[in-house]
């Protein structure tokens, strides 16, 4: 049965949600409190960690949220309305006589912004963008995919409300094995609009079905742990990734098999330009969305340059 993410708790998800809320830290479970608690986390509920041999566990806004009102903060079927629930209204007699035994939905006029997950999302750009600040640089050793993709949300909601420090972004970069460092660097991103290609700019065709694929591109394809997406898009993100190497390489530079992504929903290559190596990736942009439109989306990236 396909479980959506504002789908009810059932009890042994909703207790276990209480616990943790309440402070608990993750033991000795049971394996069913295990698949539970990975079922929370799928829905947004909750983080789960990992750092060498510890685990560690939050729950956020959204599963507080859910403990306070009883369902989650993306459900569509009370998205608009008080978080109080649904109130009836007086429905104008049918023509023709009689009354018709409905009521409608009070819709609320609260934008989402000012919703309590867009708030706590916001707070924690605000909050990153103070540590980036102070600090230089947040690492993350080894984050779930789970993790990346808040992290992801977090640092375009501090670029969709203007958070960055004037003249400089947010740049992502991967350090170790599967580390995700995040840092603040001078001028406009390279996928920003600013810096997007001119319309008599060269544009690099997509084939339908290439004789033979990069090799590069060939090692991400039989990484089953990598670009863990829907077959579909899978395949058309190999076949655009073989067409950006093989454009790479007609320019003269040299492509090499990405490194080790810190999201197993991602995958790329590497470009070597001037002994600098950059991270070409491609993922799927809404990976949870139920609208197949939106879960159809790709997004290509240019990560920084590696020595």
């Amino acid at each position: 049965m396909f479980v959506h993410r504002w789908s009810v708790l059932n009890e042994r998800e909703r207790v276990l949600l209480e616990r943790l809320a309440a402070g608990e830290e993750p033991g000795a479970w049971a394996p069913g409190e295990w698949r539970s608690a990975h079922a929370l986390r799928d829905r947004g509920l909750l983080t789960i960690s990992r750092s060498g041999g510890d685990v560690r566990i939050e729950v956020t806004e959204a599963g507080r949220f859910y403990l306070r009102h009883g369902h989650h903060p993306d459900d569509p079927a009370v998205a608009d309305v008080g978080v109080h629930g649904v109130s009836a209204e007086p429905v104008a007699p049918a023509k023709g006589g009689g009354q018709r035994g409905v009521t409608s939905r009070k819709r609320s006029l609260t934008p989402y912004s000012e919703r309590p997950v867009a708030r706590a999302r916001q707070a924690k750009a605000r909050e990153l963008i103070e540590r980036l600040v102070a600090e230089g640089r947040v690492r993350l050793v080894d984050p779930g995919d789970d993790e990346v993709a808040e992290w992801r949300r977090v640092v375009d909601c501090a670029k969709r409300h203007g958070l960055e420090p004037p003249g400089k972004r947010i740049e992502k970069a991967g350090f170790g094995a599967r580390g995700l460092e995040l840092r603040l660097v001078e001028g406009s991103h390279p996928n920003s609009r600013s810096q997007r290609p001119k319309d008599d700019a060269s544009v690099v065709p997509v084939p339908a079905r290439p004789s033979a694929l990069h090799p590069a591109v060939v090692a991400l394809k039989d990484d089953e742990g990598q670009l863990v997406i829907p077959p579909v898009l899978r395949r058309r993100s190999l076949l655009m990734l073989h067409a950006l190497a093989a454009e790479a390489v007609r320019r003269g530079y040299e492509v090499r098999r990405g490194r080790l992504y810190y999201s197993r929903r991602e995958g790329g290559v590497d470009v070597i330009v001037d002994g600098f190596a950059y991270a070409v990736t491609v993922r799927q942009e809404f990976p949870q969305s139920t609208n197949p439109e939106r879960s159809a989306r790709l997004v290509v990236e240019r990560d920084a340059a590696l020595a």
